[in-house]
């Protein structure tokens, strides 16, 4: 081959990486992070219908109750994080008296339970994962603890 063809040939492919790269970016640009969800919204998240109930501050501790449904799963209702500015927090076993703590869930049979996290803060953001997906609710103090 002569030496005009290959540079035209490099020219050629250069020109279709830079195109595709452009489309690519604006395709990523594009995408909007869903919305945060208010308290008591129910959102389906993979196989699990969820509603956020309530938010509260009691005893240092901040108790979110939970209602999920959908699926018969061990550990259905363990993957929430409670995010503030200062840190994002798994949930703690609530002391007696406060709630059921979350764990199993059932299919046909819709459980409420309660999750505490350790600390004072009275807003957030509480994450809930399942299956790929991640919905997030902003939860702000319901009642005085």
């Amino acid at each position: 081959m002569k030496t005009r063809t290959l540079l035209l040939l490099a020219v050629t492919c250069g020109l279709i990486i830079l195109i595709a790269g452009g489309i690519k970016l604006l395709l990523v640009a594009d995408a909007r992070p869903p919305a945060h969800l208010a308290l008591g919204a129910t959102s389906t998240v993979g196989d699990m219908s969820v509603t956020v109930v309530s938010f509260q501050q009691v005893k240092g501790l901040a108790l979110v109750t939970v209602s999920l449904s959908g699926v018969d799963d061990a550990d259905g209702a363990t993957t929430w994080v409670f995010g503030t500015a200062a840190a994002q927090l798994k949930p703690v076993t609530p002391p007696s008296g406060l709630g059921e703590a979350c764990g199993a869930t059932r299919e046909a049979q819709k459980t409420t339970c309660v999750l505490a996290f350790q600390t004072t803060a009275t807003t957030g953001v509480l994450r809930y994962q399942r299956a790929g997906e991640v919905r997030r609710w902003d939860v702000l103090e319901s009642s005085p603890g």
